[in-house]
């Protein structure tokens, strides 16, 4: 039986009414579809049935959208990895639940669509990163904050070596998120490998785990 993780990149859910959420959601699907290439303000319009004046009364343009994209799956990925983690026996097992979700609920989808939209994300997560850097930091602060607050009980408890928390958190995500957007854009048309991805995440689990014990 393999272990379900979350993804970053999952859709999120949407509720009758919601057009925010039913616009995020469309990018997802023109995403798994088509990849960067389908993924237009005129055709997230036609997919979800809504008029322009729908589209710019949320947001200013594509890039918006986008991040709102990051915004909605990072914050929703950080409270399933709370909830996985509130059960995990501490720090170590916590960490290491996280550092594996990101890899192989990243990498192991079953469909090449979901692979698809994960390296055309990964694409706008290093451009963004560049030209949106504080949105998409807002994104991400669920997600590091959480890894933060696991290594810091690993310091506390003496189990980790002494340093910043905050600091820790970003170079273990930056490590770990860099390494599967270059797997996801080698492999953007290819059938992941389940295998690969979980023994990808034990070799960056235990490069982790050895700059982060005391």
């Amino acid at each position: 039986m393999t272990t379900a993780y979350p993804s970053l990149f999952t859709a999120p859910e949407t509720s009758e009414g919601d057009r925010t959420m039913l616009l995020i959601r469309t990018a997802y699907d023109l995403l798994d579809e088509a990849g960067l290439e389908g993924l237009t303000i005129r055709a997230v319009l036609a997919r979800a049935g809504l008029a322009r004046r729908a589209f710019y009364e949320r947001f200013q343009g594509k890039d918006d959208l986008v991040l709102a994209v990051f915004d909605s799956s990072l914050r929703a990925a950080a409270l399933q990895f709370h909830e996985i983690t509130a059960r995990c026996q501490g720090p170590v097992e916590a960490l290491r639940t996280i550092v594996t979700g990101i890899v192989v609920g990243q990498l192991g989808q079953d469909r090449m669509g979901a692979n698809r939209r994960g390296a055309a994300l990964s694409r706008e997560h290093l451009r963004l990163a560049q030209t949106r850097p504080s949105e998409l930091n807002s994104a991400l602060e669920p997600l590091l904050d959480l890894i933060a607050g696991h290594v810091a009980q690993g310091i506390a408890g003496g189990t980790f070596r002494h340093a910043d928390p905050q600091l820790q958190a970003r170079l273990v995500y930056n490590l770990v998120s860099t390494t599967v957007h270059t797997v996801l854009l080698a492999e953007e048309e290819a059938v992941p490998d389940r295998t690969g991805r979980e023994e990808l995440a034990g070799e960056l689990w235990e490069f982790c785990r050895r700059a982060l014990v005391a």
